[in-house]
């Protein structure tokens, strides 16, 4: 017994910090709802908002994007994936390498010097947020609409009925390309975020 004893503190010496301070999930795995152990304000807080989270316990500055017509907010933090358009009409889809009091530096490849640039902006140097990578929108309405393309050529050839004439082609194609937008990109008809009267992007120092 003694063995056996020794053996479980040793593997949980080596596993990762969790053997013997296990969370409030793994606690109520396969128990009855009234035996279960309610989870904390953090643990809740982590699980189901992890942006917010980190906000509150952060101890580094990070970026807020704030809509206040709506209250919504975006939050981005040092690594994150950031994509931008500054006020002189340069974008940028980067990740954030720092994150300081009033400005914030990312690092773009040099195509022509091949090397790495170092890059910081003031927060009232962007113009405009992207929420998600930029374009697509019209490929995917171009792409979708493509098949029909050689049915109405077909008409064309078989029955004379141009394209431009041909009612068939006018109508399902557009409406075919529009519905596959609205399905695979419905995010990007509402991805930029202009900043402006209701919107501003913020650099946020805890304290």
């Amino acid at each position: 017994m003694k063995k056996i004893l020794v053996l479980i503190a040793v593997s949980c010496f080596f596993r990762a910090p969790g053997c013997f301070a296990q969370n409030t999930e793994d606690l109520n795995l396969g128990k009855e709802p009234h035996k279960r152990t309610a989870l904390g304000v953090d643990e809740l807080l982590r699980k189901n908002d992890p942006k917010s989270y980190k906000a509150i316990t952060t101890k580094t500055p990070f970026m807020v994007v704030a809509n206040y017509r709506n209250g919504k907010r975006w939050r981005y933090f040092e690594g994150d994936v950031f994509r931008f358009k500054t006020r002189d009409g340069r974008y940028f889809e980067e990740d954030l390498a720092f994150i300081e009091d009033s400005t914030f530096t990312i690092y773009k490849y040099d195509g022509s010097a091949r090397r790495m640039e170092q890059l910081s902006f003031r927060a009232d140097e962007v113009s405009s947020v992207y929420k998600y990578k930029r374009g697509g929108v019209l490929k995917t309405g171009l792409l979708s609409m493509g098949p029909f393309v050689p049915m109405a050529l077909l008409d064309w050839g078989l029955y004379n009925n141009p394209p431009h004439k041909n009612k068939d082609f006018l109508w399902i194609a557009p409406i075919v390309g529009a519905g596959n937008i609205l399905i695979f990109k419905h995010r990007n008809l509402f991805n930029k975020q202009k900043l402006g009267n209701n919107k501003a992007l913020k650099i946020v120092v805890p304290l």
